[in-house]
C-alpha cells in the first residue's frame, strides 16, 4: 500500500467515539481520514484494484470506489468534480485517479483534503492501519 496524497492526517478514524465536525457544528462518527493536501494535488490508488463506481455523495462531494483483492474496497472522497479514470478500469497502485477538490459540502469547514475510507467484506475499516 501507498499513501494516496501526501499530507497530515487532519482527522482521524473514529467509530466508537463522536468527534466535532466544524462545517456542521455537531459531534459525529467519522468512518475514513482526511489528509490535508493542496487543492488539486494528485490523488493515487492506494493499491492495484478496479474502478467499482463513480458518484457524487451528497455528504462528501465526488467519490471514487475501488476492488482490491481479499475483499478489500478503498474509497476516495472530497475529489474534484472530473476523476480521472472511469468505471470498470484497472488501475495499478500508484496510479493517479483524480485530484483533491472540494465537493464535500458536510467538511468545507475543514483544511482542503483527500477524505479516504476502507472496508474490508463490508465492514468500515481503519484505513490507518493499511497505509505507511
Amino acid at each position: 500500500f501507498i499513501r494516496p496524497v501526501a499530507g497530515q492526517i487532519e482527522n482521524g478514524y473514529s467509530m466508537d467515539a463522536l468527534v466535532y465536525n466544524r462545517t456542521m457544528q455537531d459531534w459525529r462518527t467519522h468512518d475514513g481520514i482526511d489528509i490535508a493536501a493542496e487543492l488539486g494535488a494528485q490523488v493515487k490508488a492506494i493499491a492495484d484494484g478496479t474502478v467499482e463506481k463513480i458518484y457524487n455523495d451528497d455528504a462528501l462531494g465526488t467519490t471514487v470506489v475501488l476492488t482490491h483483492s481479499g475483499g478489500l474496497r478503498s474509497i476516495y472522497s472530497n475529489l474534484a468534480e472530473s476523476p480521472t479514470v472511469k468505471e470498470g478500469e484497472a488501475v495499478a497502485c500508484g496510479s493517479v485517479i483524480g485530484s483533491v477538490g472540494s465537493t464535500a459540502l458536510s467538511e468545507t469547514g475543514e483544511v482542503h483534503h483527500l477524505h479516504l475510507a476502507m472496508s474490508l467484506n463490508g465492514k468500515s475499516v481503519d484505513p490507518g492501519k493499511y497505509l505507511p
